[in-house]
């Protein structure tokens, strides 16, 4: 009985372990930053990175990078990066995958659009992907700090 509870007790504790490494993993294979910017940049460091944006306001800059890529940034009062929203459109083969961004592939709709969204409580940011398929496709990719626990 005695070496049933032994290897119970370290089923479990192998058991758990497994599961908080593939936790990790997924976690570990999320988007990590765009352009080198994150939640938590300083609004300075996003306009050395991006250069001049295109739409400027007190708590936003739109970027245009490209015909194909256009990135709003919206920050914090402390002028920090609190959320992006990513978009692609038109050719969006430079896009990055699903994969690359929840950390897995995402089936398509019958439509060939898809959607993902992944809360990271410990990390503090949800992300999300999305595929608008059609005649003129769009991949909407979105990274928001989550409110802090009050």
């Amino acid at each position: 009985m005695r070496m049933l509870t032994i290897f119970a007790l370290l089923f479990a504790f192998l058991a758990t372990g497994g599961s908080a490494q593939a936790s990790r993993r997924a976690v570990d294979s999320l988007i990590k930053d765009y352009r080198g910017i994150f939640i938590g940049t300083q609004k300075d460091a996003v306009r050395q990175k991006l250069g001049d944006p295109k739409n400027e306001f007190p708590e936003e800059d739109d970027f245009e990078i490209s015909d194909n890529e256009n990135v709003r940034i919206f920050y914090n009062p402390d002028k920090t990066v609190k959320a992006m929203v990513v978009t692609y459109s038109g050719n969006i083969s430079g896009a990055p995958s699903p994969k690359d961004v929840v950390g897995e592939a995402i089936e398509p709709r019958p439509d060939g659009g898809m959607y993902k969204m992944v809360r990271v409580e410990e990390k503090g940011f949800w992300v999300s992907y999305v595929k608008i398929a059609g005649d003129s496709p769009s991949v909407i990719i979105t990274v928001q700090s989550l409110p802090k626990a009050s």
